[in-house]
């Protein structure tokens, strides 16, 4: 007897939503990783979810992976899509600086148990590393030059290139990663954090702040 259209939408939207309660899971896992190596057995156990819940929603290692790489981008780029049209210098500061501390704390915490979780399983994969990049990456440097762009239109930053500015605006907020992956684990507290991405996004607003935001900010 052949199952009816509602029957296998409704189970689809369920394994949909297994897959993002396990996504979720596993991000929480990486962000908090302790002192346990970054083996998938590991941080599978540490999500709470057994491999066989695991392998019955996603066909691969590939997939899996993929898919927490597109939750980060997601998560991350939520102050960029929860805005509101810039129309001020301090629109691009503040909305900015809400980006950078989201992005600031995932690449020192999540990320982090990402990559060594990649690392640990020897992931020497080039079709995964161009998935995870445009599930990751791309799509988080797109969004934020997206941003600078509108921003550029609107006459409150002057940009000749906004791919290049948002790469350089990326660059600066995965310092932590780098330093984790490089020396240690960041444990620096939150507002030092605070501290240096808005001295951050202060610098790079001041490199390409438009004459006309300038003169309007010094009136204000």
């Amino acid at each position: 007897m052949r199952r009816s259209t509602s029957a296998r939408a409704d189970d689809t939207e369920s394994r949909q939503d297994s897959r993002s309660d396990i996504v979720s899971a596993i991000s929480e896992a990486l962000a908090h990783p302790g002192d346990a190596p970054g083996g998938l057995d590991n941080i599978f156990h540490r999500s709470g979810y057994s491999q066989e819940d695991i392998w019955s929603a996603f066909e691969s290692i590939d997939d899996l992976v993929v898919a927490v790489a597109e939750h980060e981008a997601l998560f991350i780029s939520q102050p960029l899509m929860r805005r509101v049209r810039p129309n001020t210098l301090d629109d691009v500061r503040d909305t900015l600086v809400a980006f950078g501390l989201v992005a600031s704390r995932e690449y020192s915490t999540t990320l982090v148990g990402f990559v060594r979780m990649m690392m640990a399983e020897a992931a020497r994969n080039p079709s995964l590393k161009k998935r995870l990049y445009e599930a990751g990456s791309e799509i988080v440097t797109r969004r934020l030059r997206e941003f600078l762009s509108e921003a550029n239109e609107r006459g409150i930053l002057s940009i000749s290139d906004a791919q290049v500015c948002a790469e350089q605006l990326m660059g600066l907020l995965r310092e932590p990663l780098y330093q984790a992956l490089m020396l240690n684990p960041v444990t620096s507290q939150n507002g030092t954090t605070a501290d240096r991405v808005k001295a951050g996004v202060e610098r790079f607003l001041h490199g390409c702040a438009s004459a006309r935001s300038v003169r309007y900010e010094r009136a204000i």
